[in-house]
C-alpha cells in the first residue's frame, strides 16, 4: 500500500495535489493501492473533485494544520501502521528533517523536492525539474539512509516529470503547426489560484491593445499590435479552482469579442493543442506545454519558481516576460510585446516548437510509480 501526503488550498493552490494524484493513476495501472493522507476538509474536496477513477481510493483526513507538518506525526504514524502503508510518498515545502526521520521508523518515504532546501533521511528523493543539477543531490545524499538504513535512491530529470496521462499518448506532436498558419489560439493560464490576480488585468490590456477584435483609433497601438488584431485571435481563459474573482473574469469575457472561459478543465491535453500559443505562470504547466511542443511566454508568480525560470528561459525553450511579483504591470506589457512580436516572426515561433519535443517523454508518472512499488 502506498500512502501519498499532500495538501491544497487557497494559499499553495492544486499544483501539488494534481501531480500527486497523477502519481496515483499510475501506481493503480501498475497494481497498486493508494491512501491519501491530507490536513484539512478543504483539501478534501480539490482532491475528490479531481481523482476522477480515483474516487474509491482511501482519504485520510488528519485533522491538521498544513504548515505545522511535525505537529501531525502522531496521528499519521498511527494511521500509516493501522492502514498498513509501506511507503510514504510526500510533497510538501513544509517537511522537516525529524518529521521524515519519525516516519522512517515504521515504513519507507519519497519525497518530491522542487527547492532543494534541505537534506533529508529518505528513500527515494525526486527532483523532475530541468534545473535539477543545479545542485549536487548525489555528493549531498550519498550518506543519506531511509527506512532500514537503505541508501537514498534519486529520481532526478523531466524525464519523470508527473504529466498526466492525456499528455503521453501523443508526446511530442502538436495539434497544429504554427508554421502553416500562424497564431490563431493563445493558452491563457494562471495557475490554479491565480495567486498574484493576473486574469483579469490581462484580459484588460488584450482587449485595451485590440489583440481580440478591432484596435481603436489610438497613436499607442503599435504596428505590430495593429497587424497582430486583424488575425482575429482567440484567447482560451483557464480559470482554476481557486481563482476568487470567478464571476468578474466571465462578466468581462461575456462583453468583449475573443474570450472563451474554461473551467474545471479534465482535458488540458487537448486544449493545448487546439492552441498555437500559451501565455502561463511558470510551474508544471510548462513541462506540459513542451510535451506537445506548444510555445509559451511564462512569468514568475512565487518565489520557488526561481530556478524554474533559470531553466525554462533559456536558449531555444520558452520566452520569459518577468516577474510578476515585482512587477505587474511590466509582465503583462512584457507579455503583449512577446505575443505580438512572435505574431510577426514565425521563424522563431517554429524553432520553440522545433526544440520542445526532446524535453520530456510524458511517462514521469509511471516511472515514478514503479520505483515507489519496487521493494528491492
Amino acid at each position: 500500500m502506498i500512502g501519498i501526503r499532500v495538501d491544497a488550498n487557497s494559499i499553495i493552490a492544486t499544483g501539488h495535489i494534481m501531480r500527486c494524484i497523477t502519481i496515483a493513476r499510475a501506481i493503480v495501472r501498475n497494481g497498486g493501492s493508494v491512501t491519501f493522507f491530507i490536513a484539512d476538509e478543504e483539501s478534501a474536496l480539490l482532491l475528490r473533485k479531481n481523482a476522477g477513477e480515483l474516487s474509491d481510493t482511501n482519504v485520510v483526513i488528519l485533522n491538521s494544520v498544513w504548515d505545522d507538518m511535525e505537529s501531525e506525526l502522531p496521528v499519521l504514524i498511527e494511521q500509516i501502521q493501522l492502514r498498513g502503508i509501506d511507503m510514504l510518498l510526500v510533497d510538501s515545502y513544509k517537511v522537516t528533517y525529524d518529521y521524515f526521520k519519525a516516519i522512517s521508523r515504521v515504513c519507507r518515504t519519497a519525497y518530491i523536492d522542487d527547492l532543494h532546501e534541505g537534506i533529508f533521511p529518505v528513500d527515494i528523493l525526486i527532483n523532475y525539474s530541468g534545473y535539477h543539477d543545479m545542485f549536487d543531490y548525489t555528493s549531498d545524499y550519498a550518506n543519506m539512509r531511509g527506512h532500514g538504513e537503505t541508501t537514498t535512491r534519486l529520481l532526478l530529470g523531466l524525464m519523470y516529470a508527473p504529466l498526466r496521462e492525456q499528455f503521453a499518448l501523443d508526446v511530442g506532436s502538436h495539434g497544429t503547426d504554427v508554421g502553416g498558419h500562424g497564431i490563431k489560439d493563445i493558452l491563457l493560464a494562471c495557475g490554479g489560484g491565480d495567486t498574484l490576480g493576473m486574469i483579469l488585468p490581462m484580459m484588460e490590456v488584450i482587449a485595451d491593445r485590440g489583440l481580440v477584435g478591432s484596435v481603436a483609433d489610438d497613436s499607442s497601438v503599435s504596428k505590430d499590435e495593429v497587424e497582430a488584431c486583424k488575425s482575429g485571435l482567440i484567447w482560451h481563459v483557464v480559470v482554476g479552482d481557486y481563482v476568487e474573482n470567478k464571476e468578474e473574469i466571465r462578466a468581462f469575457a461575456s462583453l468583449h469579442k475573443g474570450f472563451v472561459i474554461h473551467e474545471s478543465v479534465q482535458d488540458m491535453a487537448s486544449l493545448m493543442r487546439s492552441c498555437d500559443l500559451a501565455v502561463v505562470a511558470a510551474g508544471t504547466m510548462l513541462t506540459e506545454c513542451a510535451a506537445i511542443r506548444l510555445p509559451a511566454v511564462f512569468y514568475q508568480v512565487a518565489d520557488n519558481q526561481k530556478y524554474g525560470v533559470q531553466y525554462w528561459s533559456g536558449p531555444d525553450r520558452m520566452i520569459y516576460a518577468g516577474d510578476a511579483i515585482i512587477d505587474k504591470s511590466g509582465v503583462i506589457a512584457s507579455v503583449i510585446r512577446e505575443v505580438t512580436s512572435l505574431m510577426n516572426d514565425q521563424n522563431r515561433l517554429v524553432n520553440i516548437q522545433d526544440k520542445l519535443g526532446s524535453i520530456t517523454d510524458g511517462h514521469g508518472a509511471e516511472k515514478i510509480a514503479e520505483a515507489l512499488l519496487d521493494r528491492n
